[in-house]
């Protein structure tokens, strides 16, 4: 429940920088002028009180949605399939940040990637149970699963 709620809370934040870079300083760093339309006029504009709830309902589902799970069953223990999972980790560009003996925490190298993905690029592997489970931002966690399927695959030939 806390992640899902900073994730919310982030990506409103977000958004409102968005909105300030794109209604307040866009115009006046092209026109030079302050804009036209005041906080206060927007706020009564029925289609941007719609456009904001709209937004505001995205934002609700947005962690819902754009974050997983997947259970991973493995032939053996993460211990003898750990090297496989280092191997998937480093070809998509993750370091590790964090080895404890119930979690794994891996993050992108890259900065820019890291602020393009809102400081939500970890993937958490729960080694322990069993079966593995990999947990984070749905398209990576889903990535590095092919991955390691495609490394066990060719591990096992």
């Amino acid at each position: 429940m806390k992640d899902y709620l900073r994730r919310t809370v982030k990506f409103i934040l977000y958004m409102a920088v968005i909105f300030f870079l794109v209604l307040v300083l866009y115009p006046l760093l092209t026109q030079g002028v302050s804009p036209a339309v005041t906080l206060r006029e927007m706020f009564q504009n029925q289609k941007f009180m719609l456009f904001l709830a709209f937004l505001l309902a995205y934002a609700l589902i947005y962690p819902l949605v754009g974050f997983s799970k997947i259970k991973r069953h493995l032939n053996g223990t993460f211990a003898d399939n750990r090297v496989v999972f280092e191997k998937a980790f480093e070809t998509l560009n993750y370091i590790k940040t964090a080895d404890d003996p119930d979690r794994i925490v891996y993050r992108r190298k890259s900065g820019y990637a890291r602020f393009a993905q809102w400081y939500e690029d970890s993937i958490v592997i729960s080694p322990n149970e069993n079966p593995v489970v990999i947990s984070g931002m749905r398209k990576n966690v889903t990535r590095i699963d092919r991955l390691v399927d495609q490394f066990l695959l060719k591990a096992s030939e």
